[in-house]
């Protein structure tokens, strides 16, 4: 099956085995979200970079979206970082590459294929934590991966850890994603280098503009000893330890995933969320087993073909 991965700047595609083995994978492309037909074009381009329509290929595809998404229908309902509502994009997709198309929500997508594939293989009730531009999550309860009444289970992205605090991109105010995820990151630091710019001198030459320091910017900055860098990354440490602490209080997972590019980024963030659920969670919370992601950044994608498969397969 083809599994393909759509975020709000990147997608890849991949062929993937049963065994959740990546035969062929597309390597990385950047789309410039703008606009559905833009990036649906970038999709098909990552697809076929990997497999060929002509050939024998997949009898159907899957594909995973950072978005909440009604899995019937194959539309992207809300998706707050590319700015999409009401999305056909699994009809839109099958018409672009002639094969039927199966849409997920991302973090549900990388939840499953870590129970199935990865490092929750044999846990009955787990929790993925996905860690990237937003921040997203998905749970296994009882040997069950959890829907939601509207398929929406999991945007713990959009819990509030700071009452009347930033905007997010959602009608809230004060979201984990608005601190932790990787555009509210690289917000806080924007906004202190124009509160202070030179404390921001290191910052600014490696982005080589304010508006384009990243998160991705911040971390390379840390390790290269830069002192605001290393304030936001401990700033960020304190947000994803209050998200992760009521996100294990509230779901009491036997088994935390973490996972995202934040995680490939700065693998310390791991033992900083497993420190303060030992401390902090209640106490029937607080044995709960942290893993990082063994898929990795590949984990949506194999989800997202693993559902393929699985509708493929039938009832």
């Amino acid at each position: 099956m083809l599994g393909i991965d759509l975020g709000a700047t990147k997608v890849v595609s991949g062929l993937v085995a049963a065994d959740g083995t990546i035969l062929q994978h597309s390597g990385r492309v950047v789309h410039s979200n703008d606009g559905p037909n833009g990036v649906i074009r970038a999709v098909a381009q990552s697809a076929r970079s990997c497999w060929d329509p002509a050939a024998a290929g997949p009898v159907r595809i899957g594909i995973a979206v950072a978005a909440q998404v009604d899995p019937t229908e194959g539309t992207v309902l809300h998706a707050p970082n590319l700015g999409w509502r009401d999305i056909p994009l699994g009809a839109l997709l099958a018409k672009e590459l002639g094969v039927p198309v199966a849409v997920i929500n991302d973090a549900r997508a990388a939840a499953l294929a870590e129970w199935q594939h990865g490092a929750g293989v044999g846990a009955s009730d787990l929790f993925f934590l996905s860690l990237g531009t937003g921040i997203g999550g998905s749970a296994v309860v009882g040997g069950r991966l959890l829907e939601g009444g509207t398929h929406a289970i999991g945007e713990v992205g959009h819990l509030t850890i700071v009452a009347g605090g930033r905007r997010c991109h959602c009608p809230n105010s004060g979201c984990f994603e608005a601190y932790a995820g990787g555009w509210g990151i690289a917000e806080r630091a924007q906004e202190a280098v124009r509160e202070k710019p030179s404390a921001g001198r290191a910052l600014l030459a490696r982005a080589g503009g304010v508006s384009a320091i990243s998160a991705q910017t911040v971390f390379e900055e840390y390790r290269a000893g830069d002192a605001l860098a290393g304030r936001l990354v401990g700033e960020t440490e304190r947000y994803l330890a209050d998200g992760a602490v009521g996100i294990v209080n509230a779901f009491n997972p036997s088994l935390l995933v973490v996972g995202g590019g934040l995680v490939a980024g700065m693998p310390r963030f791991v033992p900083v969320i497993e420190a303060a659920i030992r401390s902090r969670c209640q106490p029937p919370a607080a044995g709960a087993r942290v893993e990082t992601s063994r898929l990795g950044e590949n984990a949506s994608l194999v989800g997202a073909a693993c559902v393929a498969r699985e509708i493929a397969r039938g009832p």
